[in-house]
């Protein structure tokens, strides 16, 4: 068709420079240069003739589209161009409107596949492959939703690898934005072993679960991933459903991002595409302001389900997990508590209670697996109508009985019982005066009478109130009893916690401690303390990565003078003589690696770094390091930077003299 066109264009030009000759020469052309611009204008018909498409990202070979749902389909064209789009057998036409864009919508696929999807503009078309009909899944939130599967624990990474043609993953590039965008970054690929590593976790272990289910095992399932560490939820709204809020309850998110701009970026593109439900893990980032927490997630959820065009779209809240430290000022409860009571006020939501799948003390905890398969048994419930025990214990009501306090409990049709035997821990109880002391439960039937020897006449009850809870009730089932408080008492921010346990080694001429997250943070030679006890990097030593400083938490005692702390891709190995010590930094990873140690403000560089030497002075004590790279003036004080480069190890050798 178009070199039919192309031929019967170049004749017209032919023809009409045959009949305007004598006109050219009028105008004053050379017949050469009237015959180039009669040719430009013949190209110009030609380029006309074919109208330009194109789809937004979030189309692609390898996709799921929603079954049963009707099939919208949009992108831009030429002005004013008739489009034709088929998937399988089913076909629509549009003209483009005045600005190119244009819509169809066609009618709702079953499970199937795969489909070729055709969009084609009058001599342009865009074909995308190998598409199935399932379930799309949208995957959101903040870090530990982005938090990918090669970061998680070894065993739950392993299973994870696996595998499966029928579920596709879509990654959508992160990004902000002053103003919503059509398109965004995407990229669809069929579920592998690879491919998975780098994809969300928590998604990825809730497919894999989904999946095992008899009445899914052939439906295809569609994760989209569009998660942000350090974003708010307010970064996730339309502006315009901002206007509601006081300016002084919106905050940026790290790096600086306003409220609304990861919207933009990252939900507006995705226009009115079909889910079947939303998983939101996301809230570390509003700790600091629990009180306006439901209205912002309320206003999310509405937002989205209006532009999804699914006002009843299922969206699973998943609580925060323990977590020992203050984080933005508070402790989690508070924030957990905002989370239950938008879950309670949403119809159509549902709250994963994640209690019970971490130790506590990694604000990026690497246990996924647990949290996609509570996930996944509410979404067989919620969202599949599947008859299945999906939740824990949820409190009913509190009677006091005499010096006890019987606390009822739905629990979701699978019994009470305890990971403690012959009691239940997690309670606190308060009389009168509201302060509270921990108390022991007893199991009787659907309820658990509580009692404390501190408190005679209790008045309220707590229950998995802390930051990082020793907790232990639960159904049958296994899974956990949500949190809950029947006081009305305002947030407090007072508690004592548990730590883990750091390693100390001592010598005749040198004291080393090591944390329990790996590394040193306390090196004394003859009594003076060279490293910085600043928190964070700021202090002793770390490798900065994308989430913080690094966490070499795997530590093993392998001999009476060797320690070894590692995590997937790190091992810092601490071997230690009377008289110095040395730490071996193994790198497994793809990227260089920096080892940084801060030290204390008193201590001094004698001169520069030369072949790998650094010595160090704090009064008459002399501390000499070998396998320094250089170091650097911060406003805390001096650093020294080591380099590993991947697949490689380095050593250094720390002694010291007076």
């Amino acid at each position: 068709m178009a070199k039919k066109f192309d031929l019967w264009a170049a004749r017209c030009v032919i023809v009409f420079v045959n009949q305007r000759t004598g006109r050219q020469r009028r105008m004053g052309l050379h017949p050469l240069e009237f015959l180039a611009l009669a040719l430009a204008a013949g190209m110009c018909l030609v380029g006309s003739a074919k109208a330009e498409v194109r789809l937004p990202k979030i189309f692609g070979s390898n996709m799921v589209m929603q079954r049963d749902h009707p099939v919208r389909v949009w992108g831009k064209s030429t002005p004013d161009a008739g489009v034709r789009v088929s998937l399988g057998s089913r076909q629509a036409t549009v003209r483009a409107g005045a600005d190119g864009a244009w819509q169809v919508s066609l009618e709702p696929v079953a499970v199937g596949g795969p489909y070729t999807l055709t969009a084609t503009a009058e001599g342009d078309s865009v074909i995308l492959t190998n598409i199935l009909c399932g379930d799309l899944w949208l995957c959101s939130g903040q870090s530990n939703m982005q938090l990918p599967v090669k970061e998680v624990n070894p065993l739950e990474k392993t299973n994870a690898l696996v595998e499966r043609t029928n579920v596709r993953l879509c990654s959508i590039a992160k990004g902000s934005s002053a103003k919503p965008l059509g398109s965004a970054d995407a990229q669809w690929r069929v579920y592998t072993p690879e491919g998975a590593l780098d994809f969300s976790a928590v998604a990825c272990f809730f497919a894999a679960e989904l999946v095992k289910d008899p009445a899914l095992t052939n439906v295809p399932i569609g994760l989209v991933d569009s998660s942000f560490g350090g974003t708010t939820c307010e970064a996730w709204i339309p502006e315009p459903a901002l206007a509601s809020f006081q300016v002084k309850d919106l905050h940026d998110s790290m790096f600086g991002i306003k409220p609304a701009q990861i919207y933009n970026a990252m939900i507006a593109p995705l226009g009115e595409t079909s889910f079947k439900g939303v998983l939101w893990y996301q809230g570390e980032s509003n700790s600091a302001h629990p009180e306006t927490y439901p209205a912002l997630l309320g206003t999310m959820i509405s937002e989205w389900r209006k532009q999804f065009g699914e006002p009843h779209l299922p969206f699973f809240i998943v609580q925060l997990p323990e977590y020992a430290n203050l984080w933005e000022g508070y402790y989690w409860p508070w924030l957990r508590e905002t989370q239950a009571t938008a879950v309670k006020s949403i119809p159509g939501t549902a709250l994963v209670v994640s209690l019970g799948t971490t130790d506590g003390f990694n604000l990026h905890p690497k246990e996924k697996q647990e949290i996609g398969r509570r996930a996944a048994l509410l979404a067989r419930r919620v969202a599949y109508g599947e008859n299945v025990v999906a939740l824990g214990p949820f409190f009913k009501s509190a009677t006091v009985e005499g010096s006890a306090l019987r606390v009822a409990f739905d629990t979701g049709g699978a019994g009470l019982a305890s990971t403690v035997p012959d009691r239940v821990t997690g309670f606190a109880v308060a009389g009168t005066k509201g302060e509270y002391f921990f108390a022991e439960g007893r199991i009787e039937g659907d309820s658990v009478v509580v009692r404390s020897d501190e408190v005679s006449q209790p008045q309220t009850v707590r229950y998995a109130w802390a930051a990082m809870p020793q907790a232990s009730l639960i159904n049958h089932a296994g899974l956990p009893a949500a949190p809950f408080r029947t006081d009305k008492l305002p947030c407090a921010n007072v508690e004592i916690q548990k730590q883990r346990t750091p390693r100390r080694v001592a010598t005749a001429t040198y004291e080393v401690v090591i944390s329990p997250d790996g590394m040193p943070t306390s090196l004394l030679f003859h009594g003076r303390q060279f490293l910085s006890n600043e928190p964070g990097t700021a202090g002793g030593g770390s490798i900065p990565g994308f989430w913080g400083s690094r966490t070499l938490d795997r530590i093993r005692e392998i001999g009476p003078r060797v320690l070894t702390c590692s995590d997937d891709d790190v091992t810092l190995q601490m071997d230690f003589d009377e008289a110095s010590l040395q730490w071996t930094i193994s790198n497994r990873g793809k990227d260089l690696l920096t080892f940084q140690i801060a030290l204390s403000p008193q201590v001094k560089l004698l001169e520069a770094v030369s072949e790998g030497t650094a010595t160090l002075v704090r009064g008459t004590n002399r501390v000499i390091l070998n396998g320094i790279d250089s170091s650097t003036n911060m406003p805390t004080g001096l650093w020294l930077i080591s380099l590993v480069k991947a697949g490689t190890s380095k050593s250094i050798l720390i002694s010291g003299t007076r």
